[in-house]
């Protein structure tokens, strides 16, 4: 793998380019050194008083550029001459200086459109793909462009593809796991968010041609990479110039679009931000947001949230990069002081509360999976919102996850556990903690009211009678209704015989005289349960 200074400089036609066209008319010889940029080609004229440094000057006369050496020459000679040694190039051909001028006109003609339609479609707001549509002539390989969760954004549609990773890419619209996987293998990352200008890469390890790629950096990271596959022409000075004609348009639209604090860019967390701080509630308004930053006004969505201690916001900008690669295709955005991820891309209604394996896009596994390895890593909790299927309950969703969050980042900090209602470690559910919310709404009064419901008082006095007797009951009643009564199941658990199970059921319903047997008993003690439980970690603030 090497790296390629990316190019720069004025409009125009570079040296590079315009030896690359004339090399198929004759023997090109270029002087030691020569560089430059030309927006137009002339006729050298001995009565010419003012020569320009912007033009590209034909003669054909060897000693023509030693008269002039501050400008540029491109000396005409015959096929059996020598080169004119102050001429920035020379061609010995057959061809006429005339048909030379006209061919160069041509070209300059054609690379000058090419920059004004590039132009015109960066005035024009049009996005990248409508840039990467009209350059598919100039830089004739594959050309995809993805952002940085490695969704894609732009491919070249006129293009012949025959290369696996590039095909699955534009199929499903963004790079799956498995080829998040080999870039990680093949440590692809690193080199993406850290070397600057061109990055060729010739291993043909993922991709089966030479690929030369670009990444725009931000502080800790990339944000859009573009990536041509050499498919149809070989890497070469010229097609790097041509592709510098490029990068430069879609420049101006990364740095408005992806600033280093707005990962998913800025339309998408924009639009984003407003819906869950609730300045957007229009449902026309958020439809037609809806189809600028591609996300869907109707889908099976569900809200995360992450935010690190007061003295950890110093990690926030890698945990960001990191998390928006973890999740992707999900839409990653700062709001405040956290993270929130925006997800809707389940695939199936069973995906009620929590995550499954094989029901989102990227195989093998889910983004509750994935985003819990990254938070174990960062020993960070994350809040999870209840499913909801309509964009206008974003707002709704992003507060069950901020408040889930906030529940999971206290628990964590106090003896009370919820580990059993996770389903992901590091991921509390705000379907599982919505009791633990009312309790806290109701903190004033809360243990007064809450704790003197008769469940809470018989699960009281349990727990009394297990600190003098020092028993168990407290957590074995709790298995057992848990466990739905379901004696062989609570036995393996809590690693007793199952005989052993009836017998302190019958023995527990006795002394305190409760019957399991009765549902409206099992759903209050359940609740007594959770009661305790937020009372407990409300207690322990």
């Amino acid at each position: 793998m090497q790296e390629i200074q990316g190019r720069g400089g004025r409009m125009g036609v570079s040296l590079n380019i315009i030896e690359h066209e004339l090399s198929d008319l004759g023997r090109v010889v270029r002087s030691e050194g020569a560089q430059g940029t030309y927006a137009a080609v002339r006729l050298y004229l001995a009565s010419d008083s003012a020569l320009s440094e912007d033009f590209l000057y034909l003669c054909d006369d060897a000693d023509d550029p030693g008269r002039h050496s501050d400008f540029a020459f491109l000396y005409v000679g015959g096929v059996d001459g020598e080169p004119a040694r102050a001429a920035v190039l020379s061609i010995l051909s057959d061809c006429s200086m005339l048909e030379i001028l006209n061919m160069l006109s041509d070209v300059m003609f054609r690379y000058a459109q090419w920059e004004r339609a590039l132009d015109e479609s960066c005035f024009a707001s049009e996005g990248i793909q409508a840039l990467l549509d009209v350059s598919t002539p100039f830089l004739r390989n594959n050309v995809v462009v993805v952002d940085p969760a490695l969704k894609l954004l732009a491919y070249s549609k006129d293009v012949p593809c025959d290369d696996p990773i590039t095909m699955e890419l534009i199929k499903h619209g963004y790079h799956t796991e498995e080829n998040i996987k080999k870039f990680r293998l093949n440590k692809r990352f690193e080199p993406w968010a850290t070397q600057e200008g061109f990055i060729v890469n010739d291993t043909r390890r993922i991709c089966k041609y030479v690929t030369v790629v670009y990444s725009f950096k931000t502080r800790n990271s990339f944000s859009v990479i573009i990536i041509m596959m050499c498919n149809v022409v070989n890497p070469a000075e010229w097609l790097y110039d041509a592709f510098g004609l490029f990068i430069r348009r879609v420049e101006r639209y990364v740095a408005k679009e992806y600033p280093d604090e707005k990962p998913s860019g800025n339309m998408t967390d924009a639009f984003l931000r407003d819906l869950v701080e609730g300045r957007l509630s229009d449902e026309a308004s958020v439809r037609e947001r809806c189809i600028h930053v591609g996300i869907p006004f109707e889908s099976r969505f569900c809200m995360f949230y992450l935010e690190p201690d007061s003295d950890d916001q110093a990690l926030m900008p890698r945990v960001l990069a990191d998390v928006s690669r973890v999740v992707a295709p999900a839409k990653t955005f700062l709001s405040g002081r956290g993270l929130a991820i925006l997800c809707f891309n389940c695939r199936s209604d069973a995906c009620a509360l929590h995550c499954m394996a094989g029901t989102c896009p990227v195989s093998g596994a889910s983004i509750s999976s994935r985003l819990s390895e990254l938070l174990i890593r960062y020993g960070m909790a994350c809040g999870r919102s209840s499913k909801f299927t309509v964009l206008l309950d974003a707002r709704v969703a992003f507060l069950q996850a901020v408040q889930a969050c906030a529940m999971g980042r206290r628990a964590a900090k106090s003896d009370a556990s919820l580990v059993d209602r996770q389903n992901w470690k590091g991921i509390f559910s705000f379907d599982g903690l919505a009791l633990d919310y009312l309790v806290e709404s109701e903190v004033a009064r809360g243990e007064e009211l809450f704790g003197a419901t008769y469940a809470c008082r018989v699960l009281a006095d349990i727990a009394a009678g297990d600190e003098r007797a020092k028993t168990d009951n407290y957590l074995f009643l709790r298995a057992y209704l848990t466990c739905e009564r379901r004696a062989s199941v609570v036995a393996e658990r809590l690693h007793m015989h199952r005989n052993n199970v009836k017998y302190r059921i019958t023995r527990i319903e006795d002394v305190y005289g409760i019957d399991t047997e009765d549902p409206d008993t099992r759903f209050d003690l359940m609740l007594a349960y959770r009661i305790r439980d937020a009372l407990t970690v409300q207690n322990a603030q």
